[in-house]
């Protein structure tokens, strides 16, 4: 396309029932906007709606951002990875830009491709750049004023970008700055510095990428769900036992061959510890048949998987002043440990792998602690609470984030995951009383207090010291969660708003 002659990116315009003219470019998905003006003398109105943004596959309002620049400068070429891609809606509402973006979707038939659309108020157009692609623009006048609508949330992490000369590309700049009368492009020292696009190692695809989450009534695949959502992804099959049991392979293979996922979370689980003591066959049967299952099948079809597992992987025995790393040889002294390690250990199989071990989960859509904790505060006016057992909660909602990003990537491995921070069970519980304005007492007592009594046979041996090191998370690029007090506000206040909670409480 010669970005000089911008009539010749109309082409045809789409036939849709909203009063908007929407233009296709040289570009695949990426499309002119030029919307009916209603004015007088008095000036104009505009608008664009959900609707039409949902038509061109613009999943979800965000965010809406402004900037304003200098003539000459030159803002790009950006994007934000994967799972933080996102597609825009831009306009310029004061002054001129030249609007530049680039396909850098690897199966798409424009892949490495541009176009340029200059945006001015007295145009009216806007540009719908698809996820996926690199944008920028350059101010054509003094003040420009340009926004942006954008589908995702902003992530700082997340940042990239093309050289804005990349010969590759081969945007004619010096004969846009003689048309435009700029004698030297102003671009930031990091806008100067990025790497051509052959050199980029981001693999956009206009394909949707498809994910299969076992577990998904639990309370970490729920999670998993709804932040996949979050993120615009909608190519999701969410699967619990009522609909494919791990432990059935011919069942597993047949549904994950049909499906051909991308990636695979397996949160599916047995998770009754005590349980695991007296049914030791059924909780193997699901933490390792089923998980090597689950793993054939994804090296059948090519897919990534993301595998949950657990600090009872180890004995717990260190000193309390060190932490597990993940180098530390396991020790499971429980059948629930034993098999999640077993797990662990299918799942080595499959190279595009991650194993992430997690504790003291709770989250929305499940039974956990901090939900008992809250049962009982409404019955009891003291409750004992074990001290000597030292870990770290973990928050789904948080924990969903991270193994989402994760997937996006290429890191395979082993990594402890949980929110920041250390506490025994009673300093976990007193925190859950006064985050939640609770009076009940919390009394610590020592593990072999809380069971006196109590037929040991039947309880599985919990880790003393289930203190995780997270340092690996930090080293591959990832970031830590945040405090476990943090993440149990937020949670007291996600209860607060559930009115399933509340149902449940009643009952």
């Amino acid at each position: 396309m010669n970005i000089l002659d911008f009539e010749k990116g109309r082409a045809e315009e789409k036939c849709v029932d909203f009063k908007s003219n929407i233009i296709k470019t040289n570009l695949e998905d990426c499309y002119i906007i030029e919307e009916n003006r209603f004015g007088d003398s008095r000036g104009y109105f505009t608008s664009i709606t959900s609707k039409q943004l949902d038509a061109l596959d613009f999943k979800k309002w965000s965010q809406k951002s402004e900037s304003m620049s200098a003539k000459g400068t030159i803002r790009g070429l950006h994007f934000q990875k994967d799972p933080y891609c996102q597609a825009k809606v831009v306009s310029c509402t004061k002054g001129a830009v030249l609007d530049v973006v680039v396909d850098m979707r690897k199966d798409s038939p424009t892949y490495g491709e541009y176009t340029a659309i200059e945006l001015t108020p007295e145009n009216g157009r806007m540009l719908y750049v698809p996820r996926g692609y690199a944008h920028g623009f350059l101010a054509l006048t003094d003040g420009a004023t340009f926004n942006y609508m954008v589908d995702n949330e902003y992530a700082p992490r997340m940042e990239g970008g093309v050289l804005w000369n990349d010969p590759a590309i081969n945007i004619p700049w010096d004969e846009i700055f003689e048309k435009y009368g700029i004698d030297e492009p102003l671009l930031s020292d990091k806008d100067r510095d990025r790497i051509p696009l052959s050199e980029s190692e981001v693999n956009f695809l206009r394909r949707p990428k498809k994910y299969l989450v076992t577990g998904a009534s639990g309370q970490l695949g729920y999670d998993i769900v709804n932040e996949l959502k979050e993120r615009g992804e909608y190519e999701i099959l969410p699967l619990d036992s009522s609909l494919m049991n791990i432990t059935d392979r011919e069942q597993v293979m047949k549904i994950v061959k049909a499906y051909n996922p991308d990636v695979i979370f397996h949160c599916a689980a047995w998770t009754a510890v005590d349980k695991a003591e007296e049914l030791v066959e059924d909780c193997t049967k699901v933490n390792v048949e089923g998980t090597k299952n689950l793993v054939d099948a994804s090296i059948e079809v090519g897919a990534k998987i993301i595998y949950a597992s657990t600090d009872y992987v180890f004995d717990g025995t260190k000193s309390i002043e060190e932490l597990y790393t993940e180098e530390d040889k396991p020790n499971p002294k429980s059948v629930y440990g034993r098999t999640k390690f077993e797990g662990e250990e299918e799942v080595r199989r499959n190279p595009n792998h991650f194993i992430t071990r997690i504790s003291w989960v709770f989250g929305i859509n499940g039974n956990n602690f901090v939900k008992t904790m809250l049962k009982l505060a409404d019955k009891y006016e003291e409750l004992k609470v074990v001290d000597d057992q030292i870990g770290s909660p973990t928050y789904t909602v948080d924990l969903a984030k991270l193994l989402v990003e994760m997937a996006e990537t290429d890191k395979y491995g082993t990594y402890h995951v949980n929110n920041e921070g250390y506490c025994s069970w009673a300093e976990f519980a007193k925190y859950i009383m006064e985050s939640n304005g609770k009076e009940t007492v919390i009394n610590p007592v020592t593990t072999e207090e809380y069971y006196q009594g109590k037929d040991m046979s039947k309880i599985a041996y919990r880790p003393r010291n289930s203190k995780l090191d997270k340092s690996k998370l930090e080293e591959a690029g990832f970031y830590r969660l945040p405090s476990w007090q943090d993440a149990t506000d937020r949670f007291s206040k996600q209860l607060t708003r559930n009115y399933k909670w509340w149902l449940e409480n009643l009952k």
